[in-house]
């Protein structure tokens, strides 16, 4: 696995962490050194920060996509939609705002190595009372017959073959209408999958297979969980740095997310502890620490919100 983040704090605390999961990590604090080490040791996935100091994260993206097929795993502490979709329509898989907690992460890195782009001619899927028939081209929902569109097969047939990933409007704008598709076919792709939820039973709010990701696209869950809905918003071209009014937002999610990692460590380091009162009470603390950073990282989330409404204001 190779960790690409130019705070070396949050290098070193994923890689002893990781480490600690029995991964191999190999690390690199830049651009040009990652696509090096990419290129020399063929990592099996990366976890790649998106502000670098030398080559932008979206372009590190691009470049190892030209050559290097693994899972792409995004890690931002700044505000902007518009880079995570760039790098998400770039080749990444997908993406994780910091500050975040080492469960969420090592859950999404498992999911990442499960993860199988399958044969669309080989495979007849089920998700629950969902099943779709590839060779077949029919789609049943508790045992009765759907009959879909062939602009829902297809955006069907598109999302299923990809479960858990994120899918921005603009892939599945390629993958269904092709090089004909344009701007104004972004209503026409909400249109359909509007009207595909309403004949899944699927809802935006509460999605038992559709989950709407705000301002990147749709994700297929093979493990349904209601989740919160947002709008999706347009894309625009990336940036080369954080602007102004987000960069202490990004430096205080790199800071908790040092905290949660090297807290995590603690954590760890402590359980293994042989137990006692004072081994009890420093597990106490550092349960308690983890709690407050939590509550920082949820006060962080609400300045993000308020910069993204206010650069957003619809």
């Amino acid at each position: 696995m190779l960790v690409v983040d130019d705070e070396p704090q949050v290098l070193t605390a994923l890689r002893r962490a990781l480490e600690g999961q029995g991964e191999r990590v190999l690390t690199a604090s830049n651009g040009v050194e990652a696509v090096d080490l990419a290129a020399a040791q063929a990592p099996d996935l990366v976890v790649l920060d998106l502000w670098l100091p030398d080559i932008d994260g979206v372009e590190v993206v691009r470049r190892l996509r030209g050559w290097l097929d693994v899972p792409i795993l995004i890690l931002s502490g700044d505000t902007d939609e518009e880079r995570k979709v760039a790098a998400l329509d770039g080749g990444a898989d997908d993406f994780l705002e910091k500050p975040f907690g080492f469960p969420e992460l090592t859950a999404r890195l498992r999911a990442l190595h499960r993860r199988q782009v399958r044969d669309d001619a080989e495979h007849r899927l089920d998700f629950g009372p969902l099943v779709v028939d590839l060779p077949g081209g029919t789609v049943e929902l508790d045992g009765e017959p759907l009959r879909l569109t062939p602009t829902e097969w297809q955006l069907l047939q598109a999302m299923v073959t990809h479960p858990g990933k994120l899918l921005t409007h603009r892939w599945l704008l390629a993958q269904v209408w092709g090089d004909r598709h344009g701007d104004e076919s972004r209503q026409a792709l909400r249109t359909h999958i509007r009207s595909l939820r309403a004949k899944l039973g699927d809802a935006a709010s509460t999605p038992r297979y559709v989950r709407t990701e705000s301002g990147a696209g749709y994700r297929w869950l093979p493990d349904p969980a209601p989740v919160n809905d947002g709008a999706p918003d347009d894309t625009a071209p990336t940036r080369t740095g954080p602007a102004p009014d987000t960069a202490v937002v990004h430096d205080l999610n790199n800071v908790l997310t040092a905290l949660q990692l090297a807290l995590h460590l603690a954590t760890e380091g402590a359980g293994r502890i042989e137990p006692s009162p004072d081994s009890e009470k420093v597990l106490v603390q550092l349960r308690r620490s983890m709690h407050l950073v939590d509550r920082a990282g949820s006060l962080v989330g609400s300045v993000r919100e308020m910069l993204e409404a206010d650069r957003d204001p619809r």
